[in-house]
């Protein structure tokens, strides 16, 4: 069984012996992200906020995009091309962009990160590592799948962390393996949804 020290070192020098830069930086976020794995030719970076609260885990999930990477670039190339559209129309308020280039786009981010999570869970089960908690793990890629619905419905990203621990609690310990479930509004509960608007700053009996 690996520690997350161990997991961590492990991950590093594999990143390393392919190329990418690692900034495990101390801080809690960065550009107001907890981390991100980039592959742009020349630029191939790995990055997480070592103080963010669940930083192991975002490590273990940027970790699986380059595992999606290396082992299934073909999938990684026809998901990651019209990745940005969504977050380019909610980042700029002016700019048009038709449903069916945000439904493609929609489509590819859920299923991009669905496979993701599913790499992670995985991951965890066959390679155990000391004190990590599935079910909290689960909680977090209920919010986090089902806040992409919140982004688009609003046209904005969360002002607060959607992991906190009043989302959190509504999340269920329960991940589902098919895509549809996720990309199925309908699955998001009331009680679900109204706990990811109070990290939207605005008031959730409005939703």
């Amino acid at each position: 069984m690996d520690t997350k020290l161990s997991f961590t070192l492990k991950v590093v020098k594999e990143l390393l012996n392919h190329g990418f830069s690692v900034d495990l930086r101390q801080k809690e976020s960065i550009d107001g992200y907890g981390g991100w794995f980039g592959d742009d030719e020349g630029e191939e970076e790995f990055v997480v906020a070592m103080k963010h609260p669940m930083s192991f885990e975002i490590l273990i999930h940027e970790y699986c995009h380059f595992l999606q990477w290396k082992t299934d670039r073909p999938f990684w190339n026809s998901t990651i091309e019209d990745y940005d559209t969504l977050f380019n129309w909610i980042n700029d308020k002016n700019l048009e962009v038709s449903e069916l280039d945000l439904d493609k786009s929609f489509n590819c981010i859920l299923s991009i990160e669905h496979d993701c999570e599913k790499r992670v869970l995985r991951l965890v089960k066959n390679n155990p590592i000391e004190d990590f908690d599935t079910d909290k793990y689960k909680r977090a890629v209920n919010a986090y799948l089902w806040s992409y619905h919140i982004n688009r419905e609003l046209r904005t990203r969360p002002v607060r962390p959607i992991y906190s621990d009043r989302v959190m609690t509504h999340m269920p310990t329960s991940f589902y393996n098919d895509l549809s479930y996720y990309l199925d509004k309908n699955n998001l509960t009331n009680e679900m949804r109204q706990a990811l608007l109070l990290e939207y700053e605005i008031n959730s009996s409005d939703g």
